[in-house]
């Protein structure tokens, strides 16, 4: 037997390593410490429990009993956290059945409603915490953080957008929560809101695809739970919801090694643009930190570091000086776990116009003893 871990979540905590299926498929989390984690990454599907065993004594001089493994081994099954003929089916029935129609609102009732006129009066409160905003015509810059977190920068997000001309198409640029198989992942169905349907434009993302060394209709069923496409298309649309706009959903890779990779998807959209003209707008969230993005407890200092670091990348976004924005965050490392540089990279030949910060906010999770930013740039 030679076992294969799937591609799955893993975030380090204060108690270890907490693995979950980005596809929801289970609905399971596992915490292992560093050293099981690191043995459940030998079963590559190219080695047995004895390989695993051989390896670990050989590379590193340390003598695993086999019935450790397999007691391992029997977490990870019961957790659905191993490849298997019956799991792979299942991901391509899930993957058929979300191509078959256009996506459904996963989190209306849980993070906003359902219905359009339970919808409008939503956004009127929202409104009541916003910054003024301006008309963002050449691009927006928003959140995906959970709305009831920062409705005061949704509601200056629809503000900026109701202000600005309806689009004819619009480019979602969100955040991939989990890895995807190429820099860039793309969505052929449309999105469903409470003002109906975003009609996906399969023929500017067939020209996008073409325009790519790689396939970008790779990785679909990273969409099905991913806020940070649902949000923006729902917000989005509460602004523009008697007009017919097309959009193109676009997951983007977060591996900050590979920035010549988002340069060249830069230039791709910038020359899908040219023929199929793009309103752009990255649905990114800020600085994560405290204890569970694996910093001490959050406390002022590292509070004001995440604030600095992200007023300061916001100004440089607002700015247009997107290199310089990128050198903000990666200079140091990004330590404060900014999650916005690959879409909002991946955008920066599109957007247009001065840039103004319309708001900012440092949300807390205070039973996490963590906090995340988020912020609003709307380019006129």
């Amino acid at each position: 037997m030679k076992p294969k871990l799937r591609a799955l979540n893993a975030q380090q905590t204060p108690e270890g390593i907490a693995l979950s299926d980005p596809l929801g498929i289970s609905t399971q989390v596992l915490l292992l410490s560093p050293e099981t984690y690191y043995i459940a990454t030998l079963f590559d599907g190219n080695r047995t429990l004895e390989d695993v065993q051989e390896l670990l004594l050989t590379q590193h001089g340390s003598m695993v009993p086999r019935e450790k493994l397999d007691e391992l081994l029997k977490a990870l099954e019961e957790a659905r956290f191993l490849e298997t003929d019956e799991l792979l089916a299942e991901i391509e029935s899930r993957k058929q059945e979300l191509l078959s129609k256009p996506r459904p609102m996963v989190l209306a009732g849980i993070s906003y409603p359902g219905e359009r006129e339970a919808f409008e009066a939503y956004l009127k409160t929202a409104a009541a915490f916003a910054p003024e905003a301006p008309p963002a015509a050449g691009g927006l810059i928003m959140p995906h953080l959970e709305p009831a977190r920062v409705p005061g920068l949704y509601g200056a997000a629809v503000t900026a957008l109701k202000q600005a001309p309806a689009p004819e198409r619009l480019l979602i640029l969100g955040v991939a929560h989990q890895g995807l198989e190429e820099a860039a992942a793309a969505l052929p169905t449309g999105l469903e809101t409470p003002y109906g349907t975003l009609e996906s434009d399969l023929e500017a993302l067939q020209a996008l695809d073409a325009l790519l060394p790689y396939e970008l209709f790779n990785s679909t069923l990273s969409f099905q739970n991913e806020h940070s496409i649902e949000f923006p298309a729902v917000f989005a649309h509460a602004a523009w919801p008697d007009r017919k706009v097309k959009v193109l959903p676009l997951l983007i890779d977060g591996d900050p090694t590979r920035k010549h990779v988002l340069d060249e998807l830069a230039t791709a959209l910038s020359l899908l643009a040219r023929d199929f003209p793009l309103y752009p707008l990255a649905s990114v969230d800020l600085s994560h930190v405290g204890a569970r993005f694996g910093h001490p407890p959050l406390d002022e200092s590292l509070a004001a570091r995440a604030r600095n670091t992200d007023e300061g990348y916001l100004e440089l976004l607002a700015s247009g000086n997107f290199d310089a924005a990128w050198k903000h965050l990666m200079d140091s490392g990004n330590p404060t776990y900014v999650d916005a540089y690959a879409a909002v990279h991946a955008g920066s030949k599109l957007f247009a116009g001065q840039g103004k910060v319309v708001g900012y906010q440092l949300s807390p999770e205070l039973a996490a003893m963590s906090a995340v930013g988020a912020g609003v740039v709307a380019f006129s």
